[in-house]
């Protein structure tokens, strides 16, 4: 399996997946130049992606979906509570799902997630050997969650805000307390906790994603992990691998096997 994050972040969120024999993106919430752009920089056309699976219906999600459906003959997946705002939203019919599934031989896990959204999920995504989970967008990590997502070799995982920033930072009160709340995103912290959790169930690659530009920044989020996994005895580099994504470039290319 081939993965590579086009961009993630509060201004727009998509991901490429490659098996061995089926193209998507998870999300498509920037704009058709840019998600084009960033694919063809890893040697990918558009034309070749099978389906787009989409995690809910907040715009930085599927900021570029219409744009692209009406350039391109592509298959949109997002759980059947979705279906009549995603189709108002692009015109055209979508695929529903309420359990897994299969996009050509990749297997597609959906599981709940806690944010206020109509329906927002996360996927676990098996093709052939390896797994690797996506999950953003998430006010706490729920164990039955966490119990799904262990033993997956690559894990993309929301390290949203930190904390004492966010109660400084310019947001008004009301939308601080809905970032931190049980239905608005993770922490630094949480992040860190669940990937101390992670790494003694065989997970070896982390990628830090959808960072706050205004309440985290990406040397913040990594030092906290950083830090939270030196007190347990887990070295970054050593035990584990963790990037950062970026809101406006790609990731570079991980291979999971």
């Amino acid at each position: 399996m081939r993965i590579c994050n086009l961009c993630s972040g509060s201004k727009g969120n998509c991901t490429y997946i490659e098996g061995e024999n089926t193209k998507i993106l998870l999300d498509a919430g920037n704009n058709l130049k840019y998600i084009k752009e960033s694919l063809n920089e890893i040697n990918i056309e558009l034309s070749q992606i099978d389906a787009i699976l989409l995690t809910h219906e907040h715009n930085d999600h599927i900021k570029g979906l219409k744009s692209i459906v009406e350039n391109y003959n592509i298959d949109v997946y997002c759980h059947f509570t979705l279906k009549d705002v995603v189709e108002k939203t692009i015109s055209k019919p979508v695929k529903t799902f309420n359990k897994d599934f299969e996009i050509n031989d990749m297997h597609i896990y959906p599981f709940d997630l806690p944010h206020d959204s109509i329906h927002c999920n996360g996927y676990r995504i098996k093709d052939g050997n390896a797994h690797a989970s996506f999950l953003t967008d998430l006010g706490y990590m729920p164990e039955d969650v966490l119990n799904l997502i262990s033993g997956s070799a690559f894990v993309y995982l929301e390290s949203n805000y930190d904390q004492s920033m966010l109660f400084s930072c310019k947001y008004p009160i009301w939308l601080k307390r809905r970032i931190e709340g049980r239905q608005g995103h993770l922490s630094n912290i949480d992040c860190a906790r669940t990937i101390e959790k992670l790494s003694k169930t065989g997970t070896r690659a982390i990628l830090l994603a959808h960072l706050s530009e205004n309440s985290n920044t990406p040397l913040l989020a990594f030092n906290t992990t950083l830090d939270y996994l030196k007190s347990k005895d887990i070295e970054i580099g050593t035990d584990i691998r963790v990037d950062i994504s970026n809101q406006y470039r790609r990731s570079s290319i991980y291979r999971i096997r």
